[in-house]
């Protein structure tokens, strides 16, 4: 329903974000009428760019800046001259949408039509900033496992309560990391330097899966997702995950070299950092598309689920990487 019959439109659409400060001609004015009805018109409007032309039915058909205006010559009519390849919206597109198709025309305003494509109102770009922000700070608070607004006057109860379901549901899930060291007590129990790594293990890998959320989040409210779109962003977030993964796998295993004096322990924890290093980048990505294939928001695979999965998978690859050396280990 895009129009109630109170004329009030449906929360968040572009019904609610439209204004009526427009400066419209019809079909048959010349240049001249058309300047002087923008004249007779202009006073108490701001953000004039555009003038909009419709017929006697009330439909939009053309649009014209003022400056082909200006420089038409004064005796033909608007529609000798109005561009009608028109960027129109209608009254009940989301406004996230909206705001999407402002940044891929490259638009300062568009106008919005009804279902008759009848003109009624105009959106400005300034309009659409705040949609942005809006919609940037509830996607931030999907990322924190918390969907609902938590500002700096919510009740410290309230906060806690809004938070609280996602991190008690992970909570379970990370239980399942503990099982993961109980079952691989034993190789614990023989290189001890093996704990000394977890956390930095486990920490990095939550990290680097986080931070491909983000970037494939807020991707995804500018880009169109295309088979080809997604596999050339895998394979990118593929090649950054080998070459951090390079880096930080040298890195550590120099650092546990040095420490312990231990090559086989360098080369297992540096191993172990790069294949989870990969995978928490890919897992990174990969959650939010699934998510947003099956029309879910992706912004709630929020950055504590990736996290704890992360966690689960890098204790199943470090601990399984050291079992397979543990007599070299010893």
């Amino acid at each position: 329903m895009t129009v109630k019959n109170n004329g009030v439109y449906e929360k968040e659409t572009t019904g609610t974000l439209m204004k009526k400060g427009y400066i419209a001609l019809q079909e048959q004015y010349s240049v001249a009428e058309a300047i002087h009805h923008l004249r007779k018109n202009v006073q108490g409007k701001t953000n004039i760019h555009y003038l909009y032309i419709i017929n006697d039915k009330n439909e939009l058909t053309g649009v014209l800046s003022i400056r082909e205006l200006l420089g038409a010559n004064s005796v033909k009519k608007v529609s000798e001259i109005m561009i009608t390849d028109i960027i129109s919206l209608p009254t009940d597109l989301d406004q996230e949408k909206a705001a999407q198709i402002f940044r891929e025309e490259d638009l300062v305003s568009i106008p919005v039509v009804n279902n008759s494509k009848e003109l009624i109102g105009l959106i400005h770009v300034e309009d659409i900033l705040d949609v942005v922000w809006q919609e940037a700070d509830e996607d931030i608070g999907k990322l924190m496992a918390s969907s609902k607004e938590i500002t700096f006057h919510t009740s410290p109860f309230t906060a806690a309560f809004r938070r609280l379901p996602w991190l008690v549901l992970l909570l379970f899930i990370g239980l399942i990391s503990g099982g993961i060291i109980e079952r691989f007590e034993e190789t614990l129990e023989a290189v001890v330097a093996l704990a000394f790594f977890m956390p930095m293990i486990a920490g990095m890998t939550g990290n680097t899966g986080t931070q491909s959320l983000a970037v494939v989040v807020r991707g995804l409210v500018h880009e169109k997702i295309t088979p080809k779109t997604t596999a050339r962003l895998l394979f990118r977030e593929l090649i950054v995950g080998i070459i951090i993964g390079i880096t930080c796998a040298i890195v550590i295993a120099i650092i546990a070299y040095v420490w312990r004096g231990d090559i086989v322990l360098g080369l297992v924890v540096g191993s172990s950092l790069l294949a989870t290093l990969i995978i928490g980048t890919l897992a990174g990505t990969i959650i939010p598309l699934i998510l947003y294939k099956f029309k879910a928001d992706p912004a709630i695979a929020s950055g504590p689920l990736i996290t704890t999965i992360n966690d689960i998978l890098s204790l199943l690859i470090y601990f399984g990487i050291a079992t397979m050396f543990i007599s070299k280990l010893m």
